[in-house]
């Protein structure tokens, strides 16, 4: 029993430590730091739409009894990608949008990333303890250390990309829906494509398809991050 409960503690220390440490990537980033209390807000309702997709893709999983390549591209695409980035945008629509503490460009891409980061950390939560055989130490520093550069980043990068055209698109009252939707699909695709290689690929291939995404959404993102701190504030159009 005590034993146990050591690793469940090990567990969510191992869950909490890639988010942190990219919370505190992305916020150094920031010359204007957001309120703690706003931070924390956002951070738990992000745990608390991982829950929800969580929930809607157990259920929806059992009619996926197929393992075709369109079963798989369904899946990867539509049950999660789309779920997903729609679950950690909506967190950030209903409560960021409309409060006092978005009062600049940058602020929809970070807190689009703090959305993100606490939906990575229920996920790692989830991963942790729905494992057949328990982990021993050495197994789930190993498995936070993959989450750290793998999922948890992706979760980050696409939901940084979709806020730098949510920033963008409230310069252009003509074309506001279409640039949010460029930013949303382009998400959902990069996300489902990084889906898609984990379960069809292995080796060599996969790993350096995967780690291409990656790098291409790190680039774009830091490009989004220095873009938004350069333009002038207009956030009062988001309402």
């Amino acid at each position: 029993m005590v034993k146990e409960l050591y690793l469940y503690l090990v567990y969510l220390v191992f869950a909490l430590i890639p988010v942190l440490i990219w919370l505190y990537f992305y916020f150094k980033k920031d010359a204007h730091p957001e309120p703690k209390a706003m931070v924390f807000k956002v951070f738990v309702l992000g745990m608390a739409a991982a829950c929800l997709a969580a929930i809607v893709e157990a259920a929806v999983l059992r009619f996926f009894t197929g393992k075709s390549l369109l079963s798989a591209v369904l899946e990867s695409f539509i049950l999660v990608a789309l779920l997903e980035e729609f679950a950690k945008y909506l967190v950030v629509r209903f409560f960021v949008y409309n409060s006092i503490e978005f009062d600049e460009p940058l602020d929809i891409m970070l807190y689009m990333v703090i959305s993100a980061l606490g939906f990575a950390f229920l996920e790692n939560i989830i991963l942790f303890f729905a494992a057949n055989q328990p982990y021993a130490v050495g197994a789930a520093f190993k498995f936070a250390l993959l989450r750290f550069v793998g999922a948890v980043f992706l979760h980050t990068l696409t939901s940084g990309t979709l806020g730098f055209f949510i920033a963008l698109s409230f310069y252009s009252a003509k074309s506001k829906k279409a640039i949010f939707l460029t930013g949303f699909l382009l998400a959902v695709i990069l996300h489902g494509v990084y889906n898609l290689v984990i379960t069809q690929l292995a080796g060599f291939s996969r790993d350096s398809v995967l780690a291409t995404i990656i790098i291409v959404l790190m680039i774009f993102t830091s490009y989004g991050f220095i873009k938004l701190k350069n333009l002038k504030s207009v956030c009062e159009t988001a309402a």
